[in-house]
């Protein structure tokens, strides 16, 4: 009698980085039970030493961080090697910091309040692709 072995299924892995306790809270419960593999942390130098120890297939920052930003983090991120989608979250929109975010790499932005339903797509879609 053979037995079927199902290969486990692979859960995107997607880097949150947020300076609110209460939206990086959200964040990670929102995204983790749409089936992503989410882990959430509220600083850069945090960040940076996650995406070292296992680069995720998709960063979601904040723009406001203790003392640093969303771009200069994802710029440091593509210093360090990491190609991956990022998406980028602020409630301080400007066609500035669209310009200065899209010359980082993000290939998205929201502002915030964030449409949930929103996010979750696309952080499904710019997942896909690599699944």
């Amino acid at each position: 009698m053979s037995r079927s072995h199902s290969s486990p299924v692979v859960r995107p892995h997607v880097l949150v980085v947020e300076d609110d306790a209460g939206a990086r809270r959200s964040l990670l419960l929102l995204l983790n039970g749409r089936g992503f593999d989410v882990v959430a942390y509220s600083t850069v130098p945090q960040a940076l030493a996650a995406a070292a120890a296992r680069p995720p297939d998709c960063l979601v920052a904040d723009y406001r961080l203790y003392g640093e930003d969303g771009v200069d983090l994802l710029a440091r991120l593509r210093r360090g090697g990491w190609g991956g989608p990022a998406i980028l979250i602020s409630a301080f929109a400007s066609p500035e910091l669209s310009r200065r975010a899209r010359a980082a790499g993000f290939a998205m932005i929201f502002d915030k309040p964030l449409r949930e339903h929103a996010l979750v797509d696309a952080v499904r879609r710019l997942t896909a692709g690599g699944k």
